[in-house]
């Protein structure tokens, strides 16, 4: 039997599609059809890296606790910061979660309207470290490395199936229009990845240039960056 080439997507997944799955696809069988019919399923994570090349040579990856904090001492040494610094706290949070696992969602443009912070600021360690030492201190992070949202189509040999299932169960629970039950189904969806992500899952990535709401300072944030080295047209 050939290998799908098909993508699991709310761009691409048909009335049809949706449809057969909620009146012939089994809650147990969900995951084997998946892989029956579609390749990959498509991703999207975003960040404010300094040095894209990182990502296209190693992929996604869980945070480095250690080279985060030496990054973050090496950003106050930047701003001149002289204050009391006590990052335990922060640590202890994140310790466990973001150094182990990689986090993905289904929709991309949940990264405009309800989590931008990820490209405004950059990481969540970074962005929790920077607003408990002084809380001014998370504008300045604003000021380093380029907001980009990366495109993923991730081989379903990676996810747990269990995560799987909770995305059986949305589809199983939509109504209303194709539209509205596409919405419910995909957006804020996350993804939890217990390994790497390859670079070769990697297929696009891209600039955000909306004007969003900063949820963490008040007001608007517009990035005006729309190519990097890596996009940068010849």
């Amino acid at each position: 039997m050939p290998k799908p080439l098909n993508v699991f997507t709310k761009d691409t997944l048909t009335r049809k599609e949706l449809f057969y799955i909620k009146k012939n696809v089994s809650r147990e069988n969900f995951a084997t059809w998946l892989t029956d019919n579609f390749r990959a399923i498509r991703c999207y994570h975003a960040g404010r890296p300094i040095d894209l090349t990182t990502y296209f040579e190693h992929g996604l990856r869980p945070n480095n606790l250690n080279q985060a904090l030496e990054s973050f001492h090496n950003f106050l040494k930047t701003v001149n910061y002289v204050g009391k610094i006590d990052v335990q706290e922060t640590v202890e949070l994140f310790k466990g979660k973001s150094d182990r696992f990689v986090y993905v969602i289904l929709d991309k443009y949940d990264f405009i309207d309800q989590a931008p912070h990820y490209w405004i600021y950059g990481s969540e360690f970074m962005l929790c470290l920077a607003q408990n030492t002084a809380y001014h201190l998370k504008d300045d992070l604003k000021k380093i490395g380029t907001p980009t949202i990366f495109t993923c189509d991730l081989p379903f040999d990676l996810i747990n199936n269990s995560e799987l299932i909770s995305l059986y169960d949305r589809i199983k629970d939509t109504n209303g229009t194709f539209n509205q039950m596409l919405n419910d189904i995909f957006s804020n969806y996350t993804i939890i990845i217990e390994n790497n992500i390859s670079p070769h899952c990697i297929i696009a990535h891209e600039h955000p240039t909306e004007r969003v709401q900063d949820f963490h300072a008040g007001g608007y944030y517009q990035n005006s960056m729309v190519y990097c080295e890596a996009c940068q047209p010849s």
